[in-house]
């Protein structure tokens, strides 16, 4: 895992600001930092990335954060925040709507999206920061502004809440594969949670009956994605649809059938050749484990998604564990 960790205090002058400013930016991409008071403001930044998902543990008062529409092109790719904040308040705009967030809330948030939040108390939340594709896979169009009460007598907000708290205190502990569970649990809760209740957001072209043809589908290839013989043909007989419905259905959500085949198959074969009981496996018998019938074809696409070979990526992590 990799992570950032800063702090900052309002006796220690202009330079660490900027120093604050620019650890902000590396945490969560281009953003303003505005200071409310010379004399009293603070921050701290705490972050820890593992398979897609950035942790984060953030605090500071007496500041405004901007994102504007300048910032925006400094991103490779859309992501949401998941926030669970301890103390605040955070007073918040974006699209021209103002929100309070407190504590016992829970936040979704487009983070690639302008907005400006600012606060003179002391805001603490922790978050997991979440690319857009991995939501999409599970829902046909987000919002970019939920919020969930996660106070005692609020199931959803409870169950929400207490699952974060779990996956984020024992985020050095789960083992690779429990890890990759995990985190399908959490983002499956969080939209089913937070998004999906709110049907405002989906398309007039989308249907609760395509959206459920589509979350079998997915449940059906996450559950045999390891099967080599597996297709749209044999995915959709196992559905019972058409293989042309089928991949309708996945355009809806800007998805290719055979792409979240392979995504689904990839993330096993990285999870394999981290696995220490897969040690003395090649690279090839890995990726015929995971569900591949071409070696080369799997280091092509392995490639293409985590921008290492796999063989590069085994030796690397294995370095870094003798480190």
């Amino acid at each position: 895992m990799s992570g950032i960790s800063f702090s900052i205090s309002a006796d220690e002058g202009r330079p660490k600001v900027e120093a604050w400013r620019h650890t902000l930016c590396q945490a969560f991409g281009p953003i303003e930092v505005g200071l409310n008071s010379r004399e009293d403001f603070s921050g701290f930044v705490r972050t820890y990335k593992r398979q897609e998902l950035q942790f984060n543990e953030i605090c500071y008062r007496g500041q405004t954060l901007e994102r504007t529409a300048q910032n925006l092109a400094g991103f490779d790719q859309e992501y949401f925040t998941f926030s669970r904040p301890v103390s605040g308040p955070l007073y918040f705009e974006q699209n021209g709507g103002k929100f309070t967030v407190n504590s016992g809330t829970l936040v979704l948030l487009n983070q690639t999206s302008p907005y400006k939040a600012f606060t003179n108390a002391c805001y603490h939340a922790f978050s997991v920061s979440i690319p857009k594709k991995l939501l999409l896979q599970r829902a046909p169009q987000i919002g970019a502004f939920y919020k969930l009460d996660a106070v005692q007598g609020s199931p959803r907000g409870q169950l929400l809440a207490n699952f974060l708290q779990c996956l984020n205190e024992g985020i050095s502990g789960w083992t690779e594969p429990e890890f990759m569970a995990l985190r399908e649990q959490l983002l499956d809760l969080i939209v089913l949670l937070m998004v999906s209740d709110k049907s405002k957001v989906m398309s007039s072209e989308e249907s609760s009956i395509k959206a459920a043809h589509r979350e079998r589908a997915m449940a059906y290839i996450k559950y045999n994605h390891r099967n080599a013989q597996l297709n749209p043909q044999l995915i959709a007989g196992a559905c019972g649809i058409s293989v042309g419905y089928l991949h309708k259905i996945f355009q809806a959500v800007n998805l290719r059938v055979e792409h979240f085949l392979y995504s689904q198959r990839l993330e096993t074969c990285k999870t394999l050749l981290l696995d220490p009981q897969y040690r003395h496996y090649s690279v090839q018998q890995i990726a015929y484990q995971s569900g591949f019938n071409h070696p080369s074809h799997f280091s092509r696409l392995f490639k293409e998604k985590f921008s290492v070979s796999p063989s590069d990526f085994r030796a690397a992590h294995k370095e870094a564990a003798q480190d």
